[in-house]
């Protein structure tokens, strides 16, 4: 039988759990990179307690919270935590990585990731979970590709709506101009992107 705590908080890096040593687990060094990345991380012990968190895990954890609560762990992610592990009842030996695209508060796309994190200095076992902001991420990448196409200011908009898998009626509506407009714009990006392309290749 596989329990979760209904009230895992979730702390910051001066919150140590007792299992891991405090000299390894203070390292400024090591709180620097997990804040330094762009995904949110949180390690979670076998019981479900928090141990670590960084700035964007709990951010992200509160946009997936149906109440927006900042410190307990939002239900979706319990319940893909729990499945991974019944997992390892079954599948003792497979390092299995559970995925799972979810949507949060905000009506951003998060891709949770949750895996085995084993300390060989520790006798017990710890959760990795990365939540990706998909959004976020494909917003990034447009604004990129704009550049690298040489995109205009209004065929950058809509290109960053429609890498946000926005429909044209939906691009339309946000720029002010019609479907008509969009497609053009589409037609005038593709080929620009077709262009840079054939040159990178050739």
């Amino acid at each position: 039988m596989v329990t979760m705590s209904s009230s895992t908080t979730l702390p910051d890096f001066n919150s140590v759990a007792p299992s891991i040593s405090q000299e390894t687990a203070n390292l400024p060094l090591l709180s620097a990179v997990l804040e330094g990345f762009v995904d949110g991380i949180l390690v979670l012990s076998e019981a479900g307690t928090c141990v670590h968190s960084n700035q964007k895990g709990r951010a992200l954890c509160r946009d997936l919270s149906d109440d927006g609560s900042a410190t307990s762990l939002p239900t979706c992610l319990k319940t893909v935590i729990k499945h991974l592990l019944e997992s390892r009842e079954f599948y003792p030996e497979i390092p299995l990585v559970l995925t799972q695209e979810l949507t949060s508060q905000s009506g951003h796309q998060i891709r949770a990731r949750v895996q085995w994190l084993d300390f060989p200095a520790t006798s017990g076992s710890y959760l990795l979970v990365s939540l990706e902001n998909k959004t976020r991420s494909a917003h990034s990448s447009a604004l990129l590709e704009a550049v690298q196409y040489n995109l205009t200011p209004r065929e950058r908009a809509v290109w960053v709506l429609r890498r946000a898998n926005r429909s044209y009626e939906d691009i339309a509506k946000e720029l002010y101009i019609t479907v008509n407009t969009v497609k053009r714009h589409l037609k005038s990006i593709y080929a620009k992107r077709r262009e840079v392309t054939e040159a990178m290749a050739n």
